[in-house]
């Protein structure tokens, strides 16, 4: 097993060059063109201001293995539009993939009277491999796991990965044929028009040499 870490650890240093895709996360995409500076504030109180250092329960390094939602609290956007509902993103932006960020958790649907996320929220229902619904009631689009959140799994030694959190105000309900079948690009597509707000929070995550 040592051996299989130190290759891991190997081949996560030879590919450390290939991070920082930040042009690659959301808000970059055509429905922030009219807004690009965030007006909203989002916060983690339990763990510090953003680039802060994941808490383990949060990442892989959970008893779990799997690495829980940090307390997320956001305010609402700084405009003169009514919200009608709230996207909550986490994107790792340093995977060792060229043009490559993975989304860690992607829920949408989520009311418009909600003003923060806990790990509670993001379980998922009895239903969801069809429903796509959390306990919470909101949906979600599966990450590579086909969860509605995993917690930051950076590769050993591929050194500090930042995990981005984005909180998204829309001033309309998005609306699918089939919203169990929705994609990260389908919701690219259908929030054009309609994001009146945002803000974000990073955490940061190494993972340590295995115990």
């Amino acid at each position: 097993m040592e051996v299989l870490h130190y290759l891991a650890y190997i081949l996560g240093r030879l590919l450390y060059p290939i991070r920082g895709h930040d042009s690659r996360q959301i808000i970059h995409c055509q429905a922030f063109k009219d807004l690009p500076e965030p007006n909203m504030t989002l916060e983690a109180p339990d763990i510090g201001p953003s680039g802060s250092k994941l808490p383990l329960h949060c990442t892989c390094k959970a008893e779990d293995g799997m690495g829980s939602l940090p307390e997320l609290h956001w305010t609402a956007p700084n405009c003169c539009e009514e919200v009608k509902e709230y996207i909550l993103l986490c994107e790792d932006l340093d995977p060792p993939i060229p043009f490559l960020v993975i989304h860690h958790g992607l829920l949408w649907a989520i009311p418009a009277t909600t003003t923060k996320a806990e790990a509670a929220n993001v379980e998922p229902d009895e239903h969801a491999k069809v429903s796509r619904l959390t306990v919470a009631g909101w949906r979600f689009v599966p990450n590579i796991l086909g969860l509605p959140y995993v917690g930051a799994g950076a590769p050993l030694g591929h050194g500090k990965h930042r995990y981005v959190f984005t909180v998204i105000a829309l001033n309309e309900s998005l609306k699918f044929k089939t919203p169990a079948k929705v994609g990260k690009k389908d919701i690219k597509r259908a929030m054009t028009g309609k994001v009146v707000g945002w803000g974000q929070w990073t955490g940061i995550f190494e993972r340590p040499w295995p115990n």
